[in-house]
């Protein structure tokens, strides 16, 4: 009696430590990621963006693809922090393969309009650098498209599910990018570029985008673009703060 009580002693860690090193891991790995996170959203608000950048990519790799709605969350993150550094074409391509995702339908409705606005936020400052910087029209007029439909979609799938008032912000994003296709390039000239885009200029984006057309595909779930400017309306306010801010 007194080995097999002695055997179940022994016995006892067993559990913790297969628990340690098997699901415990990942528990351990999904804290480590949730400090880092709080850190970098320190970061960034203190617009140390490149601190933010790096203690994001690492919760990235902890997290892994255990949590799909954690590795959207961090994914949109440094999509933001490569907008805030100026790294446009990076930023552009890291918004469309979000939205072209998979997954992304199934992702919860707040986390696909924080999506859909920081891209058309990227899209709209990547139109108007390009046309400072003398783009072709049609080069700099698919960014402006792009950033019209994405407001388009926020304003119209918030109007359909009764939030008036988070439509309406959209509805001056909207009008925002349909003024940016229409006003001159004098008019354009005479606005101050705002904050958040100035680290976009002076990279020769014209020049990276032109480099890459006919490279860049049809955008999945964003809309034909060949449709025109929906209404007559063309605002010109700017954008106000949001979730893709």
């Amino acid at each position: 009696m007194k080995r097999w009580l002695l055997l179940l002693w022994l016995l006892l860690p067993l559990p913790l430590v297969v628990w340690h090193y098997g699901p415990g891991q990942k528990w351990l790995a999904r804290d480590r990621a949730n400090a880092l996170i709080r850190r970098a959203e320190q970061a960034e608000a203190q617009q140390d963006w490149a601190r933010a950048e790096s203690l994001f990519r690492d919760a990235t790799s902890l997290v892994g693809n255990t949590d799909a709605r954690t590795k959207l969350q961090l994914e949109l993150a440094l999509i933001r922090m490569s907008f805030r550094q100026g790294a446009a074409v990076e930023a552009i391509d890291g918004a469309d393969r979000v939205l072209a995702s998979d997954g992304f339908p199934q992702m919860p409705e707040t986390l696909r309009q924080e999506a859909r606005e920081l891209a058309g936020r990227i899209h709209y400052y990547a139109a108007w650098i390009m046309r400072l910087e003398g783009a072709q029209r049609d080069l700099w007029l698919e960014e402006a498209e792009l950033s019209r439909q994405n407001y388009r979609l926020l304003t119209e799938g918030s109007l359909d599910v009764g939030r008036a008032k988070y439509a309406s912000v959209q509805q001056t994003n909207l009008e925002s990018a349909i003024n940016l296709q229409r006003i001159s390039l004098v008019e354009l000239m005479a606005r101050p570029l705002p904050q958040e885009a100035q680290a976009m200029a002076g990279q020769g984006l014209t020049e990276q985008m032109a480099r890459r057309r006919g490279r860049r595909g049809n955008r999945p779930g964003i809309g034909e673009m060949g449709e025109g400017p929906p209404g007559t309306g063309a605002g010109s306010g700017r954008f106000p703060g949001g979730p893709g801010s």
